[in-house]
């Protein structure tokens, strides 16, 4: 039967580029955080932190949902619904810098540090160029065509790469971030209109994407509450804790998140449409193929996320220096976190992917209820260490809703 339905689905590009992806693209971007870490110190990288996590904030709460209604719908976009999506995404594009100009003052006030403000303000770029993507690189993500979305993807990452090693050389400090993910985002909108472009007739009649959006409600939901999962346990450690023991907390998060989870995102990636595809010719086949993923995945994430915690200080040490070895505590409690999170990026892409977005609301709110719960008392005992602890708690409860509804059967 599985052969039948192979057979059936168009040939995508090979799975090997999504691990080339996370390789040179991923492994890229983490690498140039960790290295700006080692060069700039945990003061700097906190300061950059309350712009990157100020943008996505208004990022997630106004997340349309579009790209992902693309590629899961059963046929493609006309040229006048593309334009329908463009002029939707270029108006949040505007809306979301207009609105970082004008808050920068009262988020540095917010967190106590008058030097973000400047940085926050430089962040109101980044969502202008991430909306006027041309909406083709929607329907090569829908084709799978892996191997031009790991190019696309490379090109930005090395150009980020080079260019915040360079600005940070010439002293521009912690913005030269901000500068290299601005030109990353300007790299990927020249390829999305030369590269990836389709036709579109731009047009402010929305109603003629009501099926995206209907779609992209779900993704909305989810978005503003996983906001608040993935932001909440930052704006605390900052807003109490300090800018350095922010930075600490950040680091020893994107380590565990390079280590345990980006693999099983990259994954998600290739397997969203995937998946997609799979259960549109044949639902039973679809699902015979995300158990399949499941029981691979897990032992490996699981044993990646044990060696991460045994060896945390020496892996500290040796990336960032003893300045960074205070993050080592929190680091091994966010490689159980990341573990659970790397099963959920799966579990998310699969309930997407057949229709059920409403699932993944559903278990990222039971996720907020139990972090709202636990976050207060455990960051009060423990600090940052506490705080980790309580993310880890609350990802445990939403992988356990998971698990449950696709258990009884998605409806």
């Amino acid at each position: 039967m599985t052969a039948a339905i192979n057979k059936m689905l168009p040939r995508p590009d090979h799975a090997l580029w999504v691990l080339i992806q996370q390789v040179a693209v991923r492994g890229l971007i983490a690498f140039k955080f960790l290295l700006a870490a080692r060069l700039l110190g945990p003061e700097q990288i906190g300061l950059v932190g309350i712009a990157t996590l100020s943008l996505a904030i208004v990022e997630s709460l106004s997340d349309t949902g579009l790209s992902q209604a693309v590629v899961q719908r059963h046929s493609k976009i006309s040229p006048q619904e593309a334009g329908a999506v463009w002029t939707l995404q270029m108006t949040r594009g505007m809306v979301l810098a207009i609105a970082l100009l004008l808050l920068a003052m009262p988020i540095a006030a917010l967190f106590k540090v008058s030097a973000s403000a400047g940085l926050v303000a430089l962040a109101a770029v980044i969502p202008l160029l991430r909306n006027a993507f041309n909406p083709g690189v929607f329907l090569v993500q829908r084709d799978r065509n892996f191997r031009h979305l790991s190019l696309y993807e490379a090109s930005a990452a090395l150009f980020d790469f080079s260019t915040t090693l360079i600005l940070i050389q010439l002293g521009f400090g912690a913005a030269s971030i901000l500068l290299g993910n601005i030109a990353s985002d300007s790299v990927k909108l020249v390829l999305s209109w030369t590269w990836f472009r389709v036709p579109l007739l731009p047009t402010f009649q929305w109603r003629l994407i009501r099926e995206l959006t209907h779609f992209g409600k779900w993704i909305w939901g989810s978005s503003v509450v996983t906001l608040v999962l993935n932001q909440l346990d930052k704006v605390l450690v900052a807003r109490f804790l300090g800018t350095t023991e922010f930075g600490l907390y950040q680091v020893a998060s994107r380590i565990a998140q390079l280590v345990v989870a980006d693999g099983a995102v990259a994954l998600g990636q290739y397997l969203f449409p995937t998946f997609a595809q799979r259960h549109r010719v044949a639902r039973q086949a679809g699902k015979d193929y995300f158990v399949w993923v499941m029981r691979r995945l897990i032992p490996v994430a699981g044993f990646i996320a044990l060696l991460l915690a045994v060896m945390a200080s020496f892996i500290i040490s040796m990336v960032l220096g003893p300045e960074w070895l205070a993050a080592a505590p929190v680091l091994r409690v966010m490689a159980l976190s990341m573990f659970m999170g790397g099963i959920i990026a799966i579990l998310v892409a699969y309930c997407r992917a057949v229709g059920a977005p409403q699932i993944v609301t559903q278990a990222v709110t039971v996720q907020l209820f139990v972090l709202v719960l636990a976050a207060p008392v455990l960051i009060w005992q423990f600090g940052s260490v506490g705080m980790a602890s309580a993310g880890a708690i609350a990802i445990a409860g939403a992988t356990a809703y998971f698990a449950i509804k696709i258990k009884n059967g998605i409806h």
